[in-house]
Formats: C-alpha cells, sequence, structure tokens
C-alpha cells in the first residue's frame, strides 16, 4: 500500500513537471486583425445635373430719340408737321435729339441643366439655363420749351417716356474650370437668347402762335429676340455626393433694338412723320443655384 502511494506521487510530479514545457513547445496562439477598410473614394464631378436658380439682374440702357421721316424733309415755311409733310431746321434737328441712359434693377429665377466631365483637376462641362426676368421699367424726361432756329417760331415742352422689358433670356453655354476635391472655379461663355421690348411716347405741349410740333404725339413699340455672346464665371461646391451649390456672374450685351414710333395726333398732316428710338442693352447677373448631380455611368461623361 505504501508503495502504491509513493508510486502515485512520483507520477503526479512528473506530470507537474512536463505539462508546462509540452504547453511552450505548442507555441503562442496567433493574433488576428480585423481587415482595413479601403480610404473613401475621391469626389468627382463627371457627371450629369438638374438645378434651380435665383438672383439679381442689372440693366444698362442708353435711349437714342430723333426725328425721323418727314422731319428730315427740307424745312418749308410752315413749321412741321404739316399738310405738305416739309421737315425741320437743321438746328431744330439737333436740339430735340436726345440720349437717355438709365439704370434698372431686378429678379431673376430659373433652371438649368449640364454635363461635367472630370481629367485630373481640369473640369470641362455645358450648360444651358431658361431665366425669366422682372425687368420692366418706364424712363420719363421732361424738356422745357426752347426757341426754334427761326427765332419767330418755338418749341413746346417735350416730353420723352421710354419703357423696356426683358421677360425672359436663356443661354447655351461652356464651362471650363479647376477642381480641387469638391471645390470648382469656373470661368463660362457662350450664346444668350433674350425677349427684349420696348416702347417711346414723345410728345409735346402747344408752344403760342408759331409753334414747333404744336401738340405733336408719337408711339411705337418694337420687339426681338435676341441671339448674342454671354459670358462670366462662378464657384461650385459640393456639399454632398449628388448636391452642389453655386455662385455665378454673367454678363449679356444684347446689342441695339431699333424702332419708330408714327405721328398719332395732330390730324390733317402729311402722313409719314415719325420718332425713331435705338435701344441699346446691356445686363449683368449675380446668382446662387443649386444642382442634383446623376451618378449616370455614360461613357464620354464617366468617373476619370
Amino acid at each position: 500500500m505504501k508503495r502504491a502511494i509513493t508510486l502515485g506521487i512520483g507520477t503526479l510530479a512528473l506530470a507537474a513537471m512536463t505539462l508546462p514545457a509540452a504547453a511552450a513547445d505548442l507555441g503562442a496562439r496567433p493574433i488576428t486583425k480585423a481587415p482595413v477598410a479601403p480610404p473613401p473614394a475621391a469626389f468627382s464631378w463627371s457627371g450629369c445635373y438638374i438645378g434651380a436658380n435665383a438672383g439679381w439682374i442689372h440693366g444698362r440702357e442708353t435711349f437714342a430719340l430723333t426725328p425721323s421721316g418727314n422731319y428730315l424733309n427740307p424745312a418749308g415755311v410752315a413749321a412741321p408737321p404739316n399738310a405738305v409733310g416739309t421737315g425741320l431746321l437743321a438746328g431744330d434737328l439737333a436740339a430735340v435729339q436726345h440720349n437717355i441712359k438709365a439704370d434698372d434693377d431686378g429678379f431673376t429665377g430659373g433652371g438649368q441643366v449640364g454635363c461635367n466631365w472630370q481629367a485630373g483637376m481640369l473640369v470641362l462641362g455645358a450648360e444651358a439655363d431658361f431665366n425669366g426676368t422682372s425687368l420692366d421699367s418706364t424712363f420719363t424726361r421732361i424738356f422745357a420749351p426752347i426757341t426754334s432756329a427761326n427765332p419767330a417760331f418755338t418749341i413746346g415742352s417735350e416730353t420723352e417716356s421710354v419703357t423696356k422689358r426683358l421677360e425672359w433670356f436663356s443661354t447655351v453655354r461652356g464651362r471650363v474650370g479647376f477642381a480641387v476635391d469638391r471645390w470648382l472655379v469656373y470661368g463660362t461663355g457662350g450664346v444668350v437668347f433674350a425677349d427684349f421690348k420696348s416702347a417711346t411716347n414723345v410728345s409735346f405741349a402747344p408752344a403760342g402762335a408759331l409753334p414747333v410740333f404744336d401738340t405733336a404725339v408719337h408711339a411705337g413699340a418694337g420687339s426681338t429676340t435676341r441671339a448674342r455672346a454671354v459670358y462670366g464665371g462662378g464657384v461650385e461646391y459640393a456639399f454632398t455626393n449628388n448636391w452642389t451649390a453655386k455662385v455665378e456672374y454673367l454678363h449679356m450685351d444684347l446689342g441695339t433694338l431699333t424702332y419708330v414710333s408714327p405721328l398719332v395726333s395732330p390730324a390733317g398732316v402729311a402722313p409719314g412723320y415719325s420718332w425713331t428710338t435705338r435701344v441699346s442693352e446691356r445686363n449683368d447677373v449675380v446668382r446662387v443655384g443649386v444642382n442634383y448631380k446623376f451618378d449616370w455611368a455614360v461613357p464620354l461623361l464617366g468617373r476619370p
């Protein structure tokens, strides 16, 4: 019995000495790491978009008003307008020609569509928009009576009233810009189409016994849809992968609209007396806009 107990104790001691060594031979348990997530893809401006804009439009106008038609005929004994259709003395013609310069401001708003293609920092694009405006202004000037070039005659007080309206404009433009991640700075240029209207009223007050233009009233209007150059620039920021916001400036020169205002009174004079108006229009637009960019996989407009 004593021998069996001694043998058991020896066996346990030997196992205690052997187990640590065996455990050491197995080696440490390997440590595993979680996979590293790839960095987010860089933002790209490539793709097509649709959006809306609103802002301020400033108009700068020059109105050149001058007698025309029969008023340019050689002068006669009677002051014009008269039954035989004779015209003005050279001094009177110069005295009633006027240039009116004016400014007006209004609201503009509309929508745009476009596409961009990005290669490195370079961004090329095209955009078309349509905007309405509130520009609808009337400019009136009153000129005091003056003595005719023939001192026996008098030209009565003259009132000139010109109305200008720009109801809408639409542009088709290219864009060239440079992107720094989500910021885009660009220049733009192309063609603007604009609906441009104007109306004129020129009238004279009675001027005594020998008046020139005695109670004459001229009224007329003109309108046109112009295609002219437009250029500008802007800054755009992508605040999500699909939504961007921009601030943009455009300059438009709509050229000159020319039309004739016939004599509408008094009665009993020869037909053909008139007044000609030439309206030169330039506009500056400052507007903000938002765009929604579609992640369309268009071959020519895909991500670089």
